[in-house]
């Protein structure tokens, strides 16, 4: 038996089945008629080679597959009408064993790798007779049996399809030259590539570093000094007086109100300097001594904990605040770990309780029997009554005890002894923020927010709890946030635009409060300039960012509106030699405007101090056409996966529905020609951009059941590829690419030191694309069906645009 009469019997078979198949009911009908009949006519397999109802440890083995002295696999039989793959893709897939797509057979599964240990065989096969499961039972690469692929045929016809691979996996000929183990490797990764050779048209020396004038890095200093206090987290009073006051940003209209509207009771849409509502709530807690658990939600760079700080220092009415207790918890100073994080919570609490309380954070003795009271005079009139008559100084240091091994050992009850105190005592709201919470895994959250809950609900307290809105949708959907009601203020992400011109409007004012104080504040920052180069620098941010909507757009998208990200966008921009610093201060001094061209500015962005592009000194920019020559492919697979998860984007109804796993991302891929192997790697590539989230913000890893969705720089990505012409043009020359001809001709152009014009360089971008969609058209087919419609485009459109027709 051969590869090519085994698949003339099976297609002699599939002929016979088809009339006959839905007729077969018992497992006892599906392995008569089907499994025996595939395994000896098709697989090659002789009878003697097949033991039946083997009895084991586990049970009886469906079948037992051995030649020449050796157990070969274990296949466990299922009736054919049982469905095992959850997933509608027709085609032969390689899935996770433990994954989702495998959610029905994992009973199977797991009785076939008893029978594997049972009998010592480590491949193991699950079938119904039209679908076909292939897995290592047992491994020795230290990777858990349920984290390994399976090769999984869903049907008849896609065994035909791929009758080769699957002649490979379960015959006898492929079984005893452990072919198996091959396809599977290939699956999980392990292949020996075939590495592609690659040329650019730029060689790696013709990339420079470009001269600074002694005034740019002079200023370059400054600025470095500069942008480093302008993200002001160590500068409460820049925080403060730069919070951005606007209303929410469409983005944020669109996609965070919608998800809050459906999570909470009532949410109430809070804008930026707009605080009454929480006012109203605090003086309502105080005045009626019932307690609050507030929300504040807020992507990150909303300023939720600037929003807060300002709040209580300089919004909230004096009177009024006088009578809170502010305790802040600031989660980023904990370890992290889950385990510990509820003793930690104790002692911080206890800490801020004890400084605010007491001076220098020591209680007296009196000061702690006064918060203890109540249990001081049960003690003198219960059981140690004879003891305070008879001596109180032993009393009390038997009492003093009682307080320090509470302090010490109980410190929960502590707290709440403190927290009582503070309310009943000295007449004060505990206001407890819980800060930072949502830098760390949902579980970790989920025990803070569980804590929080266990505080207010024992003592009389107002509990704000800072979380984005992804952390509140995610816990609102299982976990303690089901079982709470809370109310919820919502803070809206201000622009990049807008947060940069507080910023500068602040350089500004601290400009005209200081010019007779020699510059105290920016002396304390660290900071020596003269005045007039300060003021150099604000009319250099302002003339390239403040003034100029699309620029402003393109770093806050980048950025994903994470204003530290946005601030280091700004500074390697700014600090470009590409942008002529000097020029803009002379210009300022002199009182003359000077316009910085947008294409200077991408170019800045794109190659920062370099004359041309750099993958490896750009964090924020990333090639879209570049292909690793270990995984070479299409080099369209980056754009075809952003345009897939841009096109969920825009077509979901809600957020959640906006995200799709990477196993039906690879499903969805398979269908066009990109292997699961480099879809995997490019998606990795595309996370440690930023350019696609995952559900849960804290992983780093691709998975199969990772749920992921683009973000705005994977949006800006995409339209840079489509439309921006520095971009391409950049990639154009810095991109490896496998055509020498092509990388020969545009190097006698751009190598020969003469003037280019225009056209060498809409030629250049023409050629380039015309090369990728050259290859793409190598590795991949479109299906005609409407899910792959924006495929066609993607491609249509970048011909259209950046083809020149000769």
């Amino acid at each position: 038996m051969n590869l090519d009469d085994a698949k003339k019997v099976f297609d002699e078979l599939m002929k016979e089945w088809s009339q006959t198949i839905k007729n077969i009911e018992s497992e006892e009908d599906t392995r008569f008629q089907v499994i025996d009949r595939m395994l000896t006519e098709v697989l090659g397999w002789g009878h003697n080679e097949i033991k039946t109802e083997k009895h084991t440890i586990s049970g009886y083995v469906d079948y037992l597959i051995h030649s020449e002295g050796r157990n070969r696999f274990v296949l466990e039989a299922k009736r054919i009408s049982k469905l095992l793959i959850d997933t509608i893709n027709p085609k032969v897939g390689e899935y996770k064993v433990g994954g989702s797509s495998l959610t029905s057979a994992q009973d199977g599964l797991k009785q076939a790798k008893k029978y594997c240990i049972d009998t010592g065989t480590g491949f193991a096969v699950l079938t119904t007779g039209a679908e076909w499961i292939g897995f290592l039972a047992i491994r020795t690469d230290g990777t858990p049996p349920k984290e390994g692929r399976a090769i999984v045929f869903p049907s008849l016809e896609s065994i035909s399809e791929k009758f080769a691979k699957f002649y490979d996996l379960f015959s006898k000929e492929g079984v005893i030259n452990d072919l198996y183990k091959v396809i599977i490797n290939e699956a999980e990764g392990l292949t020996v590539k075939s590495v592609q050779e690659l040329h650019t048209i730029l060689d790696r020396t013709q990339i420079r570093l470009l001269p600074k004038n002694k005034m740019a890095s002079d200023m370059d200093i400054i600025f470095k000094e500069f942008f480093s206090t302008m993200s002001g987290e160590q500068d409460p009073e820049m925080l403060s007086e730069c919070f951005v006051v606007t209303k929410e940003s469409k983005e944020a209209d669109a996609s965070l109100e919608k998800i809050t509207r459906n999570l909470v009771n009532t949410v109430e849409v809070l804008t930026h300097g707009k605080s009454s509502e929480l006012q109203q709530h605090i003086q309502h807690a105080v005045e009626t001594r019932i307690g609050e658990f507030v929300l504040i939600i807020g992507n990150k760079g909303a300023g939720k904990t600037t929003f807060i700080d300002r709040f209580f220092r300089l919004v909230l009415d004096k009177r009024l605040r006088e009578r809170c207790l502010v305790l802040r918890i600031d989660l980023k100073e904990s370890t992290g770990d889950i385990n510990t994080i509820t003793d930690w919570l104790m002692n911080k609490l206890k800490y801020e309780l004890e400084h605010q309380l007491f001076k220098d954070g020591n209680p007296t003795y009196d000061e702690l029997q006064g918060v203890f009271f109540q249990e001081y005079i049960r003690w003198s009139r219960g059981v140690y009554k004879f003891l305070y008559d008879e001596n109180k100084t032993e009393f009390k240091i038997k009492f003093g005890e009682r307080i320090d091994n509470l302090s010490t050992n109980n410190v929960q009850e502590y707290v709440i002894k403190l927290l009582q105190h503070t309310v009943l005592s000295r007449k004060l709201m505990p206001c407890i923020i819980f800060d930072n919470a949502d830098h760390y895994p949902q579980k970790f959250q989920e025990s803070i927010f569980q804590y929080a809950q266990s505080l207010f609900q024992v003592i009389l307290c107002f509990v704000i709890f800072p979380i984005t809105d992804r952390t509140i949708w995610q816990l609102s959907k299982s976990g303690p946030m089901q079982s709470y009601e809370t109310t919820a203020f919502y803070l809206p992400l201000p622009s990049t635009k807008d947060i940069l011109s507080k910023r500068i409007d602040f350089v500004k004012k601290k400009l005209e409060e200081e010019k007779d104080t020699k510059e105290k504040y920016f002396l304390k920052k660290g900071i020596r300039l003269s005045v007039d180069n300060i003021k150099g620098f604000a009319a250099c941010l302002e003339e390239a960012f403040i003034k100029t909507d699309f620029i402003g757009r393109i770093i806050g998208w980048l950025a994903n509106h994470d204003i530290r990200r946005s601030l280091q966008i700004t500074r390697r921009i700014v600090t470009s030699p590409r942008i002529r610093i000097e020029d803009l201060v002379t210009a300022y001094i002199a009182g003359s405007g000077l316009q910085i061209k947008e294409r200077y500015i991408l170019g800045a962005l794109i190659a920062g101090d370099y004359n041309h592009f750099i993958q490896e000194e750009n964090s924020f920019i990333l090639n879209m056409f570049s292909i690793n020559p270990e995984f070479y492919t299409s080099p369209l697979i980056k754009l075809s996966i952003i345009v897939l998860l841009h096109n969920k984007d825009i077509s979901s109804s809600g957020r959640e529905l906006s995200y799709m796993t990477i196993e039906d991302i690879m499903n969805y891929c398979e269908p066009i020609g990109f292997s699961r192997s480099a879809a995997r790697y490019y998606l990795q590539i595309m996370l440690q951009y930023r350019l696609i989230e995952p559900y849960d913000p804290t992983e780093e890893n691709i998975f199969e059941d990772l749920r992921v969705r683009i973000t705005t720089a994977g949006k800006i990505h995409y339209e840079f590829a489509i439309n921006d012409e520095t971009y391409v043009t950049h990639m154009a020359l810095t991109t490896p690419i496998r055509d020498h001809s092509l990388c020969s001709r545009k190097r006698q152009v751009f190598s020969g030191g003469g003037k280019l014009t225009r056209e060498d360089w809409k030629s250049l971008i023409s050629d380039f694309i015309r090369y990728i969609l050259d290859e793409d058209k190598n590795f991949v087919t479109i299906p005609k069906r409407e899910m792959y419609e924006m495929q066609a485009i993607l491609r249509r459109d970048l011909r259209s645009r950046r083809v020149i027709d000769e």
